[in-house]
């Protein structure tokens, strides 16, 4: 079981529609996959038809409760795809496990417990620098972090980078960043487009700003399977190719 966790500081730069999307290739290609949404805000969750809402809420999940995520796993409407809802309660997430004592041994234990039913887990993390991300990025095997080709952006993902240095919880080798929401009719993502393919730290797909991956919000169906002729669903499946290798899939 491998686990691919999309995240970062900033919001709104393509995470859920990523975590989407990746979720949607993997079952796609034949992999027994769950998408655990751990955004409060519950987009992964809506963008697949689902209503945001755990039985006995996140709190109890997260503190061993509930019987772990199989128990609370919903199917989608894409085949071989189960989703973990997001709740209202998980806004009370960082405080639930922190209290726990060990943040990072609670999720991986909830992680863990799903060997057996699942090849791939995917999860959405709220944005930001909090116990949430730091107890994921202890435990998973690739770190997704869409980067809009921007200043601001770029220097949020230098900033998850000492973050992660910082709080021991995983290795910067694990990042995987990549270029989201690209508009190549500007001259600034043009040229910074041009600067990051000098280095090899970013992963070689650049997600298009498309009207295709915004809809996903009206049609609640993945833009790789709604629109799966677009420019940004060959450039999700150029990602997908990425994120399973560097995964071991």
């Amino acid at each position: 079981m491998r686990v691919i966790a999309c995240t970062g500081l900033k919001g709104g730069v393509g995470k859920t529609s990523t975590s989407v999307n990746l979720a949607a290739l993997s079952a796609a290609a034949g992999h027994r996959t769950l998408l655990w949404d751990l955004d409060p805000q519950g987009a992964a969750t809506f963008c697949l038809r689902l209503k945001p809402r755990i039985k006995g809420g996140a709190p109890k999940l997260l503190r061993g409760g509930r019987g772990g995520l199989t128990a609370v796993a919903r199917s989608s409407s894409v085949d071989g795809l189960d989703v973990v809802p997001s709740d209202v309660t998980l806004r009370d997430a960082d405080r639930v496990l922190t209290g726990t004592g060990r943040p990072a041994k609670a999720i991986r234990r909830l992680l863990s417990g799903t060997k057996g039913d699942y090849d791939l887990i995917v999860i959405d993390c709220p944005p930001g620098l909090n116990t949430v991300v730091e107890s994921v990025a202890s435990t998973a095997d690739v770190l997704l972090v869409p980067v809009v080709p921007e200043p601001l952006p770029l220097r949020a993902l230098v900033r998850f980078s000492e973050f992660l240095e910082d709080t021991s919880a995983a290795s910067p080798k694990l990042l995987a960043p990549f270029l989201s929401m690209i508009d190549r009719r500007k001259p600034m993502h043009r040229r910074i487009e041009t600067e990051i393919r000098t280095t090899s730290l970013f992963l070689g797909a650049a997600i298009p700003e498309s009207s295709a991956v915004a809809r996903m919000g009206e049609e609640q169906v993945p833009s790789v399977v709604s629109s799966p002729r677009s420019l940004a669903s060959l450039e999700y499946r150029r990602l997908w190719a990425e994120a399973a290798e560097r995964a071991g899939l």
